[in-house]
């Protein structure tokens, strides 16, 4: 039987005090004979090796301090587990198309090519306002507005300006989601209807085809009756009339969510807001008496009608995953769908520490598929420095290869680095000086501008470090 004890008989001769053991495990420690020696005197593994070091311990080069598992951690994880987002659907779009128009798969093949006809430009103007209209609908707070209005709230602002801002923000927030609130609550009210008892269903069809689903932005007055004084009140008594708390009561949940939020994004309630910010003298001393001419613009620019054509970008894209992901582009392609549709997601996660862009689209007969990080507000050395804007773009040419570019912008001056494919190295030259020629013309300095043969691909963490070191904070998931 084995000596699992290590019971060992004691040395009787006291006088040999410096005679070894054979048996005392601490003697065997350091003997290569044996794999798994126990030492009483330490705490070991169970199969006797030093504890290795994870991804989770200080030593791990990517993780500078011990995590546990905090929410920020695994978010930053996550990030970068998810970060072939991009390449995934490059491959949709633009390789396996072809593969769609195969018999059962025509309508997500049909779906493939009206999206890329949304994303078709044939000039540089077009191009220019394909990717800053995008910009502009996936960064809501952005822009000269929203700018001077961080500014005024980081100078300590009257209580009052600051509640009202606040709100102001929240409204203006759900206003510019109006368009999509009202698609998601006609998407639900779909879904019920397919949930309710087969009695109840034309009642609920009825209500539903009352709601003006074409209703302009801003204007909820008429779809908020509806909800609050007929839709919601019918989903609560057949809940209680039937004791349905599945699927019924989740789906009814949610659309009382979104009404709440369509409610709040009333305009009137948002211009009322807006004038009680007017009455302030500070508000107005920082929009120099252009506060009104800048309310008008951002109420153009949240408009869902002002961008048609990015409206419809988004739909495509929308209807394009949706159909994947039930299976009509063959069962083999579900996951990819639907890793996509999760990386889209985690762009919305309220821990993204960066502005995050998917931009596909064809110029010249060539497929793009470009990835661009921006930080609008980069680390400062002190705060007189002013604003910093760090920007990592990735981009890949069909037929050409992939690019990526690191660019610091402040005070009309950046500093840029250029990274180009094997094939472009040897023309640095010339792209150095045909890229400073760009810069010139709109206006902007360089204090650096280096053209480098690309290599391998860069790490958002190693572009910005920054977003590890916020990890420095208690935030332990239980």
């Amino acid at each position: 039987m084995a000596n699992i004890l290590q019971v060992t008989t004691p040395n009787l001769n006291t006088d040999n005090r410096n005679i070894l053991s054979p048996q005392d495990p601490r003697n065997n420690a350091n003997n290569p004979a044996i794999h798994n020696p126990v030492d009483p005197t330490r705490v070991v593994r169970a199969d006797g090796r030093e504890g290795e070091q994870t991804g989770n311990t200080a030593q791990d080069p990517l993780f500078n301090i011990i995590d546990y598992d905090s929410n920020y951690g695994a978010f930053v994880r996550r990030m970068e587990e998810d970060g072939g987002m991009a390449g995934l659907l490059e491959r949709l779009l633009f390789t396996d198309t072809a593969a769609l128009g195969e018999a059962g798969r025509a309508e997500v093949g049909e779906l493939v090519e009206k999206f890329l006809l949304s994303m078709s430009l044939d000039s540089p103007e077009e191009l220019l306002e394909y990717l800053q209209g995008q910009g502009d609908m996936q960064a809501r707070f952005g822009g000269m507005f929203f700018d001077k209005l961080r500014s005024l709230l980081s100078q300590n602002p009257s209580d009052a300006l600051r509640d009202a801002s606040l709100d102001f923000l929240k409204t203006y927030n759900d206003y510019a989601s109006g368009g999509h609130l009202l698609q998601q609550m006609h998407t639900l009210m779909d879904d019920i209807e397919q949930l309710l008892l087969r009695p109840y269903r034309n009642e609920f069809r009825e209500l539903a085809d009352s709601m003006d689903w074409g209703a302009p932005n801003g204007e909820t007055a008429a779809n908020t009756g509806i909800l609050n004084e007929r839709l919601i009140p019918f989903l609560s008594a057949y809940i209680s009339r039937t004791h349905d708390y599945g699927a019924v009561r989740e789906a009814a949940m949610h659309l009382v969510f979104h009404a709440v939020r369509y409610q709040n994004g009333n305009l009137e309630k948002l211009m009322k807001l807006f004038d009680s910010m007017m009455g302030d003298r500070a508000f107005v001393k920082a929009f120099k008496g252009e506060g009104q001419a800048a309310m008008q613009n951002l109420l153009q620019a949240a408009s869902r009608e002002s961008h048609p054509a990015l409206g419809d970008f988004a739909d495509g894209l929308a209807g394009l995953l949706l159909r994947g992901a039930n299976g009509h582009a063959g069962l083999e392609n579900v996951q990819q769908y639907y890793n996509i549709m999760d990386g889209l997601l985690l762009n919305e996660s309220v821990y993204m520490p960066l502005l995050h862009f998917i931009l596909p689209f064809q110029y010249e007969d060539n497929n793009v598929m470009s990835e661009m990080w921006v930080d609008p507000d980069a680390r400062r050395g002190s705060e007189e420095e002013g604003r910093n804007i760090k920007i990592f773009l990735k981009f890949n040419i069909q037929n050409l290869g992939k690019f990526e570019m690191v660019m610091t912008f402040h005070d009309h001056e950046t500093k840029m680095q250029l990274f180009v494919p094997r094939a472009l190295a040897a023309q640095d030259k010339k792209i150095q000086s045909e890229v400073a020629d760009i810069l010139k013309d709109n206006g902007i300095r360089f204090s650096q501008l280096m053209v480098r043969e690309r290599v391998r691909d860069r790490r958002v963490d190693e572009i910005f470090p920054e977003i590890r070191e916020k990890e420095r904070t208690i935030n332990v998931r239980i």
